[in-house]
């Protein structure tokens, strides 16, 4: 059975659209038994996001609290088809962990499958980008088996994000075929709960569902133990 140990993918008031603290996130997810967790504010890309400064005062939130590992991290935003996205290389560096997602606010929808599919794996070759978040986002359609495959090859992982059904509805049948090419490629895979609100920390119902229903073992995903977690993690970051 799989049992992730971090939460990978939270907000906090910072982003402008959610209604928790960080304390109140990092509190959240030691009282669910969590080992760690993510704060993965949006890009400053994000309307009513934070700038860079706010990223680079992470140096001020301990490592660990509340007994748990806390990394600081980002989720960064397509802002482009070409694959660029809000950080540089230089900021990612200083960066525990790099979720990369697309949101109508920074990519506007309508374009092809290839494009999108194109887009991701050009952005996957960056070396400090750990995750794709939400790849099962239906306005952002995508060739699943390419992607897993190449997503397999440089060692990312595709994330199963617990927040998909309200915030992207109809999401479903692209996550399933997210999973089945992962499953096909051994791609490695990321659960997060997208937590907008400290209570929702920790809520990988729905992703659990998924990985269940396609089979997923669990050596793939890669918050499912704490030394997979950082085995991963060390291959983007110089840690």
């Amino acid at each position: 059975m799989i049992n992730p140990v971090v939460d990978l993918h939270t907000h906090t008031l910072a982003c402008g659209h959610a209604y928790s603290t960080v304390t109140e996130v990092i509190r959240a997810a030691a009282d669910k038994g969590l080992a760690g967790v993510g704060l993965t504010e949006h890009g400053i890309g994000y309307p009513g996001s934070v700038s860079w400064a706010y990223f680079n005062t992470y140096r001020d939130i301990p490592r660990e609290m509340f007994g748990i590992r806390v990394y600081r991290g980002a989720e960064a935003n397509f802002m482009n088809l070409d694959g660029s996205i809000d950080f540089t290389s230089e900021q990612l560096r200083k960066l525990d962990l790099v979720i990369v997602s697309c949101h109508t606010d920074c990519l506007k929808p309508g374009d092809s499958k290839e494009a999108y599919t194109d887009m991701i794996v050009r952005a996957m070759h960056q070396k400090e980008i750990d995750i794709i978040g939400h790849p099962d986002n239906p306005l952002y359609p995508i060739d699943a088996d390419r992607l897993a495959r190449e997503a397999a090859r440089l060692g990312k992982a595709l994330e199963v994000n617990s927040s998909s059904p309200a915030a992207r509805p109809g999401s479903e049948p692209q996550c399933r075929e997210v999973l089945q090419a992962a499953k096909k490629y051994g791609t490695l895979l990321s659960v997060g709960s997208d937590a907008h609100y400290h209570l929702k920390v920790g809520d990988f119902s729905y992703s659990l569902r998924m990985l269940q229903e396609a089979d997923i073992p669990e050596e793939q995903v890669v918050n499912s133990s704490m030394p997979r977690l950082e085995a991963f993690l060390k291959t983007h970051h110089d840690v």
